[in-house]
């Protein structure tokens, strides 16, 4: 060992909190394509080390090494059983899934997203869910999410009954209201969205009459950024700047495409551009709905075309 991790690893560390912060300050700095967080619960304290070429991140739960730690283990040792336990976690992430049943642990980190419910009615048995539309909104844990991608755990019946909650209503309104804090929406110009990734959109969509003028709604990570036009105020907020009505094509489960309702978009064209978008560029794991929908900005409703 150098001495600059001599002097590192020789400090004394009063606290289960300072104790905390100091492994990930270590691990942050030694692994800067990681993300390092601290989540805690009134029982358990974890480590979440968030690397984003695994299936799963890996927490360590923290009060048996601070314990350890106590009882006279270095923290050179605490470092390198940490370290170990990120190369050999499996692709089952067992350790994930111990934190994951700690209900206090994680329920500020639960988030709701939307998937096409005809195509998922057997999945759908599996986990709370609530009808909308066509979709189905459904829960889950984000690891970790950037650019479209991300890491999560599905939030399923077995996981509900272990957490001892009952109230599936406060569950998705707690879901509600997490998502807009952790990923919070916009409706922007399709164009600069698409020159925020260097290339130009590809609808198929062309008016000459001046209309089809696109947006997206996505999240702040576009990862499940469909759920986005359910925010509280967002389409509303934007219907009014516009001064219309919109419509809303669903063209993925990371957003939806909004045009409002001016002269020149009709729904079937709407439609049209919709449809090929699904068949030709979204995967089938990225499917939401070949339906369009309408925003009224008077009744705050959405509905079917």
């Amino acid at each position: 060992m150098d001495e600059d991790k001599k002097y590192l690893f020789s400090q004394k560390i009063q606290t289960m909190e300072a104790f905390a912060e100091f492994f990930q300050a270590v691990f942050a700095a030694s692994h800067p394509e990681m993300t390092v967080e601290i989540m805690r619960s009134q029982n358990v304290t974890g480590l979440a080390i968030i690397d984003p070429a695994r299936t799963l991140s890996t927490l360590v739960c923290l009060d048996g090494l601070y314990n350890k730690y106590i009882d006279g283990c270095s923290l050179w040792k605490v470092f390198c059983e940490i370290t170990s336990a990120c190369e050999e976690y499996d692709s089952h992430g067992s350790g994930l899934l111990d934190l994951v049943e700690d209900f206090e642990l994680v329920r500020r980190r639960i988030c709701f997203r939307l998937m096409n419910y005809g195509r998922n009615k057997e999945l759908l048995e599996t986990m709370p869910c609530i009808r909308w539309l066509d979709l189905a909104a459904v829960l889950y844990i984000p690891v970790a999410a950037k650019d479209g991608k991300g890491l999560y755990l599905p939030v399923d019946n077995p996981l509900v009954e272990k957490w001892g909650v009952t109230d599936t209503d406060a569950l998705f309104t707690e879901a509600f209201a997490n998502t807009q804090k952790i990923f919070p929406g916009s409706v922007r110009d399709m164009e600069d969205v698409f020159k925020d990734y260097g290339n130009a959109p590809e609808t198929g969509y062309e008016d000459d009459d001046g209309g089809g003028r696109m947006y997206i709604a996505t999240n702040s990570e576009k990862f499940y950024g469909a759920a986005a036009v359910l925010y509280d105020g967002l389409l509303d907020s934007f219907a009014r700047e516009l001064g219309r009505d919109l419509y809303i094509l669903p063209t993925s489960i990371n957003e939806m495409t909004v045009v409002s309702d001016e002269e020149g978009n009709d729904p079937a064209g709407l439609q049209n551009v919709l449809r090929n978008v699904n068949h030709e560029s979204t995967g089938d794991k990225d499917f939401l709905s070949d339906n369009i929908y309408r925003y009224d900005r008077e009744t705050g409703c959405i509905s079917i075309v």
